[in-house]
């Protein structure tokens, strides 16, 4: 024991040099891509800092700006990405570390990260009562005087995927059809699991840890401070994980950091997340059937044509505006729990944007 307590305690210096050099050369070393390394630089530090005061001291982190900052720096992240990195190819084939260890990762992939990131930002905003009633309900002229809402409210909510064509579109499906050259002979068999896996859990998220979410914040079911809000706050977080963290993990294998299928695993790892939240989401479903409902429907709607599915959209709109959905009850509001752990981020909050996020590349 005490041979292994001198190993590890004399290896603790080299470790943290280890550590220092890979952060300065990350960020620091070179004066190429400055501005991305260093907003990066800022949103993993953030990052850290909100998840620690999440677990730890949930209302601190409530009241915190973290509850905007991180996901607007995600949002100034890929801005400046989609600026920067012009010279990476335009395919469809997305390339990142959870569908290939041979591929580059493709433009189309950094450019729609904007279009993820700035949904994040929203439902981030909008789950916060007090950001909610001050800013976004306020955003809408003489909508927000004749009843109380807003036009950002309304497309972020219902309409957003209206505008999507603005943004280029990755899918998995181009990944799976390009594998003889996308994936190692050694790494296919896994490589080509992981992208199923991915593009399933695409197509249900977009539909049930996205607009379900935004429709339960929307009808007034989440109540402030209260044990679902806890829940869908914890799945922003993993959320920024899935859109922003995702490419850097993407940068850590270029760089030779990180080998092919530990980037894998490190992406994936959010599945199985994602998973465990939403075994503990049971109460969202089952106290909002009709929301569930809606949200089922519009899976299936959203298979075909999308002039059909905009539209079907456009009639869930009306639906919850007139009240065919009551406002208020459903789910579990809970009671207030700032302290500990007691309530484990749940799957069906756990994912409001990252739920949305890259659904389209499901397809």
């Amino acid at each position: 024991f005490e041979q292994f307590r001198s190993a590890t305690l004399a290896s603790l210096p080299a470790a943290t040099m280890g550590l220092f050099s890979a952060v300065y050369h990350l960020f620091f070393a070179s004066q190429k891509f400055r501005s991305h390394r260093l907003v990066g630089l800022c949103f993993l530090t953030q990052y850290a800092a909100a998840v620690y005061l999440y677990l730890f001291d949930y209302d601190r982190y409530l009241d915190s700006p973290f509850v905007w900052s991180l996901p607007l720096t995600g949002v100034t992240q890929s801005i400046i990405a989609a600026l920067t990195f012009t010279f990476l190819p335009r395919k469809a084939d997305p390339g990142f570390a959870a569908v290939s260890d041979k591929s580059v990762l493709s433009y189309y992939t950094v450019v729609e990260n904007s279009f993820y990131a700035l949904q994040l930002l929203f439902v981030s905003v909008y789950l916060h009562q007090g950001y909610r009633e001050s800013i976004i309900r306020r955003l809408g002229g003489p909508l927000s005087m004749l009843c109380g809402r807003s036009v950002v409210e309304y497309f972020f909510v219902f309409f957003i995927f209206y505008v999507r064509t603005l943004w280029p579109v990755s899918k998995m499906g181009a990944g799976l059809k390009n594998s003889a050259k996308n994936k190692s002979e050694k790494n296919m068999v896994i490589l080509t699991a992981s992208t199923y896996a991915v593009k399933i859990f695409y197509l249900f998220a977009k539909h049930f840890l996205g607009f379900f979410v935004n429709y339960l914040i929307f009808l007034g079911r989440v109540e402030h401070r209260g044990r679902d809000q806890r829940l869908l706050y914890g799945v922003q977080l993993l959320s920024g994980y899935a859109a922003t963290v995702s490419i850097f993990i993407h940068t850590l294998k270029f760089k030779g950091y990180i080998g092919p299928l530990t980037a894998m695993v490190a992406y994936d790892i959010i599945i199985p997340g994602y998973a465990y939240l939403f075994w503990n989401a049971g109460h969202l479903i089952t106290g909002n059937p009709q929301l569930a409902i809606l949200c089922l429907i519009a899976l299936f709607v959203n298979l075909l044509p999308k002039p059909t599915w905009h539209c079907y959209q456009l009639l869930v709109a009306v639906a919850l505006t007139t009240g065919w959905v009551a406002a208020g009850a459903g789910g579990d509001g809970g009671g207030s729990t700032a302290t500990g752990l007691s309530a484990v981020p749940s799957v069906g909050a756990a994912m409001s944007a990252s739920g949305i996020c890259a659904a389209d590349r499901a397809m």
